[in-house]
């Protein structure tokens, strides 16, 4: 699942389909799609030791720091920086549910995951925890898989946040 096409494809649609009651400009969301498979680029120092580099160079929380900083602070063009905030923590949420990611490295070196399941049998498996290495932990082949949960969890979120501004406008009125 944590394909390219699927850091972009995923986050892109989910922008675009709130882009109207975030008053988000498409060209915008389009071109700043590369943050949404920026964190990868760790890949190319993956055998680097004594911890592989990958998920966790770029897959920390303080990849954020500066986007969320300047959102937070800048007067004009928020909507960019808030544009990659969602587009890093996508990515983020999107590796947790696949084999976890090193959320605050360099500080602490230990993955953590989390892996949602519904099995054929609908026997629910649900892991989630700290290791010293990705996971690989599939079960069997699942009905509804940890990926899933996290796109239904960003979707969630999205919805609530457009439904919250939705309220706010209506309310101001």
């Amino acid at each position: 699942m944590s394909s390219l096409f699927n850091h972009i494809f995923i986050p892109v649609v989910i922008l675009l389909l709130f882009s109207k009651n975030l008053k988000l400009n498409s060209r915008e969301v389009a071109a700043l799609s590369f943050f949404a498979v920026l964190p990868d680029l760790d890949f190319f120092f993956a055998q680097i030791e004594p911890i592989p580099l990958h998920r966790a160079l770029f897959h920390n929380v303080f990849m954020l720091v500066i986007p969320l900083l300047l959102f937070i602070i800048a007067k004009s063009r928020r909507e960019v920086f808030g544009i990659i905030c969602f587009y890093l923590t996508s990515h983020f949420i999107l590796d947790l549910f696949t084999g976890g990611i090193f959320l605050f490295y360099p500080v602490y070196n230990n993955v953590f995951f989390v892996n949602i399941e519904l099995l054929f049998n609908f026997k629910p498996v649900i892991e989630y925890g700290i290791s010293n290495e990705i996971m690989n932990m599939g079960r069997g082949e699942p009905v509804i898989s940890s990926e899933n949960v996290a796109i239904a969890l960003i979707l969630i979120t999205f919805f609530t946040i457009s439904v919250h501004e939705i309220y706010r406008k209506t309310k101001s009125k």
